[in-house]
Parts: C-alpha cells; sequence; structure tokens
C-alpha cells in the first residue's frame, strides 16, 4: 500500500513524458483545504484541483506541512477523490521541531479528468489541545508528471475548536468517615450529572454531589454530565478513621489551663494505641503534661506518656481492649507566659491510631488574655508612725484581694487592706486579686515621729524662743544625737543661738553656727533622749528693732537628723510673727500665770504666761524656778517680750543643767512690777 508497483509507475512516467509536449501552457490552480474538529478527533483535509481534463496527468507529488504540537497527519484517503482509480498513494511522515510535514506521491495508468479532490489527507488533533487553536496547512512542491502542467498553490486552514469541558471541585480532600463533603461540578455542564467515586465501600456519593465517608481509605470522584462529558478529580479523597481537633481554651498571663484533645468515633476500628504530636510558639507556652481526669476516654484505659521540647509534644497512649466512644481523649496543660497575650496556634504535626489511621486534625487556639487592670490607691501615702491609712483597690479586681507591704518592719496591713505605720522608712503596699493581677503603690513613709518649729509672737527689738517640739514622747526611741538648722530670709532677724533647753538640754552644752539667715545646731550625749517632755530642743531669735510692723517671718527647718538617720523625723515649718502692742487681742491683755504641766514633774512641764499691752511698749519679764526655802534654782527666762500668750518650758533641771531632787518648787513671774508664783512638784 505504501508502495506503487514498479512497472506501473513506470508506465504512467513514460506517459506522463509524451503528453508533456503535447498539453496546453497553461498553469492549474491546486490548493489545500480547510476543515475543523475537536481534540482527539480526525478531520480529512482536500488537496483540490482545477480542471485537469485533457492534460494526460498521470503522476503527482507534494508536501503538506503543519503544526506537530496541534495535529498529526495519519494517512492518505483517495476513496471519492479524482485519484480513486490510481493505485494507492505512496506517503511519508516527517517531524523538525514542531514542524510536522507528509510527503505524498501517487501515480496511475489513466489519465485524470475533471476538478475537485484529488485525494484527501487525515490527521488527528492532539487529544490534550482542549482551547481553541489553528494550524497552517502549507502546501509545497507540487508537481504533476515531471513538471507539466504547471501548478500554482495555495495553503489551507485546520481549526481546533474549543473542547466543551467539565471540572470537579475539591481536587482533593479529607473526610472522616460518617462526615460529608459536597462536591460540584463546573465548565460546560450539561444537566443533569451523574455522580460516582471509585469505591463505594469506603465512600458514597449522591445524585446532588454530597460524598459520605464510609471507612477508611481514598477514592477519586467522578462528573458525567447529559453530554457524555466527564471529570474526575486528579487527587484523591482520603476518608480518616476518625478526626481529632484541640483546643479552644483560654487562660490569663502566668497562669495554666487544661485544653481538651477531642475525637470523634473511635467505634469498630479496634483502636488499641495512638500517637498525636503538637506544635506552638515556644515563647507563649510550655506544656506541663497531660491529665486523663473521669470523662475522657483515655481514663483508667490504659498507660498514656508524655513528652515535651520547647515549642512542642507528644503524648502515646495504649490499652489491652477497644478504645471506643467520642469526645475529650485527654486534656494538655499549657502554661501560659507571664509577659505576652493573644490568640496563639495549637497545630498538629502528626495523629496516627494503631499505627495504619491517620486522623483528620483540626488546629485550635489558645487565647492568654492580660489580667485585669487593678489599682492600689491611694498611691502615695505619708503616716507617722501608730497612726493608720485604709487602702483600697480600684480597676476591674476580683475578689478576695491579698494585701501585703514590702517591708513588714515599716508597716503593716490587715486583710482588708488597713494599713498601720510601725517605724520609720519607705516601702510600697501591694494588693493581688483572686487571679493573678497585682499592682503596687509607689510609697508608703513612715516617720517615727513629728517634729513641729514652732510659731511664736515678738515686737521688735526682743528675743523670743522658738522650741522644736515632738508630737510624742521620745524616750523608747533611742535617741542619742540630734542637728537641724532652721533658715530663714531678709534681716528681720539679727541673731539666733541655740539653748540648753528642752530634752536636749540633758546633754549639756550645745553645739551652734551661724549665718545671717541661718544656724546649724548639733547635741548629743551618753544617755538618750527620755520621756520627760516633748520639747526636743530650742533656739531663740533676737528681732531687729527695725524689723516691720505687722510683718511674718518663716522659720525654714531642714536636715534634722537623729542618731544617724534613724528615727526618721518628719518636719513642720515654724514662724515668727512681728507685732506691735497695739497689734495684741484685748483677750491676751491680761496678766496671768497658767498651771504647769504636766504636774508633777516627770520630764519636762510647760507653763503658760500671759502679758498684758504697756504703755511703755512692753517690759522686761522674767521667769524663774525656786525652792520652798527660796533658793534660786533656774532661770527660764529674762527677754523683753510682746504683749500676749507666752509659754516657758522647764525640763526638771537647774541653771548648771543638774537634775534637782525630787520634791515641791514654785515658779514665779515678775514684769511692769507685777508678780505671780504657782507651785510645781518634781518626781523621779
Amino acid at each position: 500500500m505504501l508502495r506503487l508497483r514498479a512497472s506501473a509507475l513506470r508506465a504512467a512516467l513514460a506517459l506522463a513524458a509524451l503528453a508533456a509536449g503535447a498539453g496546453p501552457a497553461h498553469a492549474v490552480a491546486v490548493s489545500a483545504g480547510s476543515g475543523s474538529g475537536l481534540a482527539g478527533q480526525t478531520v480529512d483535509i482536500d488537496i483540490n484541483t482545477a480542471s485537469l481534463t485533457g492534460l494526460n496527468v498521470l503522476s503527482l507529488q507534494f508536501n503538506l506541512s503543519y503544526n506537530n504540537n496541534l495535529v498529526t497527519a495519519v494517512s492518505v484517503i483517495t476513496t471519492g477523490t479524482l485519484t480513486a482509480g490510481w493505485e494507492a498513494p505512496v506517503f511519508n511522515v516527517t517531524n523538525v521541531g514542531s514542524t510536522g510535514k507528509i510527503s505524498v506521491s501517487a501515480a496511475g495508468t489513466g489519465p485524470l479528468t475533471g476538478a475537485g479532490s484529488l485525494l484527501k489527507v487525515r490527521f488527528t488533533i492532539n487529544p490534550a489541545q482542549l482551547n481553541a487553536n489553528s494550524t497552517t496547512l502549507t502546501l509545497a512542491n507540487f508537481i504533476f508528471n515531471e513538471g507539466t502542467p504547471t501548478v500554482t498553490m495555495s495553503n489551507g486552514t485546520l481549526t481546533i475548536n474549543a473542547t466543551p469541558q467539565i471540572d470537579v471541585s475539591p481536587d482533593v480532600g479529607v473526610v472522616v468517615r460518617g462526615q460529608t463533603l459536597q462536591f460540584t461540578a463546573s465548565g460546560s455542564v450539561t444537566n443533569p450529572v451523574t455522580w460516582s467515586t471509585s469505591n463505594n465501600v469506603l465512600a458514597t456519593i449522591s445524585g446532588t454531589g454530597l460524598l459520605t465517608g464510609v471507612a477508611p481509605g481514598s477514592v477519586t470522584v467522578t462528573a458525567l454530565d447529559a453530554a457524555l462529558h466527564s471529570a474526575t478529580t486528579t487527587g484523591t479523597i482520603d476518608i480518616r478513621g476518625m478526626g481529632l481537633s484541640v483546643g479552644p481554651a483560654s487562660v490569663l498571663v502566668g497562669q495554666s489551663v487544661s485544653v481538651p484533645v477531642t475525637t470523634t468515633t473511635l467505634n469498630g476500628l479496634g483502636i488499641r494505641s495512638g500517637q498525636f504530636s503538637l506544635t506552638f510558639p515556644a515563647n507563649y507556652f510550655t506544656v506541663t503534661g497531660v491529665t486523663t481526669p473521669a470523662g475522657t476516654l483515655l481514663n483508667g484505659w490504659g498507660p498514656v506518656t508524655f513528652s515535651a521540647q520547647s515549642g512542642g509534644c507528644t503524648v502515646d497512649f495504649a490499652g489491652s481492649t477497644d478504645l471506643t466512644g467520642s469526645g475529650v481523649l485527654c486534656y494538655l496543660t499549657f502554661a501560659a507566659s507571664p509577659t505576652l497575650s493573644g490568640a496563639i496556634g495549637v497545630s498538629f504535626t502528626s495523629a496516627l491510631f494503631n499505627e495504619i489511621y491517620p486522623a483528620k486534625t483540626t488546629n485550635g487556639t489558645v487565647t492568654i488574655t492580660p489580667l485585669p487592670s487593678i489599682i492600689v490607691n491611694p498611691d502615695q501615702v505619708t503616716l507617722l508612725a501608730g497612726q493608720t491609712q485604709q487602702m483600697t483597690l480600684g480597676g476591674s479586681p476580683t475578689n478576695p484581694i491579698q494585701w501585703s507591704v514590702v517591708d513588714p518592719f515599716v508597716a503593716s496591713i490587715s486583710a482588708t487592706g488597713l494599713v498601720t505605720a510601725l517605724h520609720g522608712g519607705v516601702t510600697q503596699v501591694r494588693a493581688q486579686d483572686f487571679v493573678g493581677a497585682i499592682d503596687y503603690s509607689t510609697s508608703l513613709t513612715v516617720f517615727d515621729l513629728k517634729a513641729t518649729l514652732g510659731t511664736v509672737t515678738g515686737r521688735p527689738g526682743t528675743t523670743i524662743r522658738v522650741p522644736l517640739t515632738s508630737d510624742r514622747l521620745v524616750g523608747g526611741l533611742g535617741i542619742w544625737s540630734e542637728q537641724f538648722k532652721v533658715s530663714w530670709t531678709g534681716t528681720s532677724i539679727l541673731a539666733a543661738r541655740a539653748v540648753s533647753s528642752g530634752l536636749w538640754g540633758e546633754w549639756g552644752p550645745v553645739q551652734y553656727t551661724t549665718t545671717p539667715t541661718s544656724i546649724t545646731t548639733a547635741a548629743a550625749g551618753s544617755a538618750t533622749l527620755d520621756n520627760g517632755g516633748l520639747d526636743l530642743a530650742a533656739i531663740e531669735v533676737d528681732i531687729a528693732p527695725g524689723a516691720p510692723v505687722p510683718s511674718d517671718i518663716l522659720l525654714t527647718i531642714s536636715g534634722l537628723i537623729l542618731n544617724e538617720g534613724h528615727p526618721t523625723p518628719q518636719t513642720v515649718n515654724g514662724s515668727v510673727h512681728v507685732r506691735s502692742t497695739a497689734g495684741v487681742t484685748p483677750s491676751a491683755a491680761v496678766f496671768a500665770l497658767g498651771e504647769g504641766a504636766p504636774n508633777p514633774l516627770r520630764g519636762f512641764s510647760r507653763i503658760p504666761f500671759t502679758l498684758p499691752a504697756s504703755e511703755s511698749g512692753g517690759g522686761r519679764v522674767t521667769l524663774g524656778v525656786y525652792s520652798l526655802d527660796g533658793r534660786h534654782v533656774r532661770t527660764l527666762l529674762d527677754a523683753a517680750l510682746d504683749a500676749g500668750p507666752h509659754e516657758a518650758t522647764w525640763d526638771g533641771r537647774d541653771d548648771a543643767g543638774r537634775a534637782v531632787r525630787a520634791g515641791l518648787y514654785f515658779y514665779r513671774l515678775a514684769w511692769n512690777g507685777q508678780v505671780l508664783a504657782r507651785k510645781l512638784a518634781v518626781v523621779r
């Protein structure tokens, strides 16, 4: 079939040669026809000619080229063509790159007559060419006989039509037995669609494409429409015996939470062992263990082992009977970061039962929630030893509240938040609510005592005593040294000096230095201050004769140090009120001597007195202590004072600084020729 008999071919060529000189001298038009088809179909392309009658055409040959990526020439057909009476054509197909070429030769013993299809070249369209396309059919080297008659050639086209297609989705999937997965068909679908799976034992599918998992394994899904277009998933649909999920759970920062691991039904699978592994961000969590409390599937079933590593953990379990049921398999204990928060993903890296059944896994989330905001109020507290302060907690606390202080030597605090100041120092109040939220106050400052610099009144040109007074007895505080500085501004005070008065008078001479606007004092003794009074110390200031009237001079106390810093005092500034006699209130314009207090004297007594206004502008005042036999014991005051109330203090010592004997004494006030006296007892 692929070759002509040699004798017939030679005869045809001889006749063609005889006729070559006798034929008409015009060119014959030859053309490649056109056709179309779908992927995988065959298409016959005619090689057409104009009339050959009388031209003694006894042979022909030609080449036809095309895109071999799209089509392939497979044969030459003569049935129903002008060459139907000749012997079968000889053809050869070659390919160079993407160009395919078919070479055809044909001959016969009878000349061709008429016009039309000389023969047909049959092509097969590439089955993978589903989209529309086309290739040019290039006609070349066409020869009748040995060149007579001549020819003109024109090309043809083979058109590839788009193949109607349908597509199945999803292409892959994982389904737990008993659960479903919906499939759809899209594209050039001609309804109705018939659905099927590759194995109905593993999975069935309804007429609407709803697949139901039946048993562990893998299937493909096929859709066939009414036009017989079909599509099958290229991937597989895995049917898993069980589904395993983790979480969700929520936990406060720094706390622990039990996170459930849950399974679908295990019935009928003969499960005797299993293992799963999880991963999570290591900076957010650590997993500290696995628990199987009552109600979990692994409770009492068999041994459960747990291993943890940074950012992950693995749980293994095994039993001697089939594990059945569904629900919580076990719990994992997650310890949350003490600082970080957020919704954190927890993912399965593997889950296998009986070493052959992989589970369909569903990852989960564990949310770390910041602790609620709580605020200790008040934020800054200053107390004297023995005082109390009720603390409260603002924000969103969860009761009950645990109260504490950082330094329990400084203060204590009750279960209800009542602070009691104990000793001088600085600490903080701490509150922690039931869920672990914590807040600290900025500071709790406790002073052992309050030392107040006196506020006194004097007229220009006089000397007045300014005491430094404690708010409490200091005998139990162990004070053996004391120093402080008093400052003022302006020129209304000419000079100042420290006096051996008050408790520190027991130590003997007081050291001091002065500047035009300050006095710095220091005193110490071998014995600590006792409970003999409240006056810690005293200074005298000389008011300048030219001090403006009325005016107020602020006395600022600073650097009060007791011992080497303990106990700690809170200080209050004092002042000097400069007034004239006319500025004294009527109620103060009475000459009077008050009762010493305390009486009897154990450490010291305060002696109040009042001076009236005087036409001479005041007078010198003396106040002294005498024994019952009239012997002078101590001069408490010898100075010019303004009208109004005043006070002096006796510490139970004589002018030499020696403690007097217990007994009865009297103190005597003299002013402008007037004298008042009262008795005062001293006990030891």
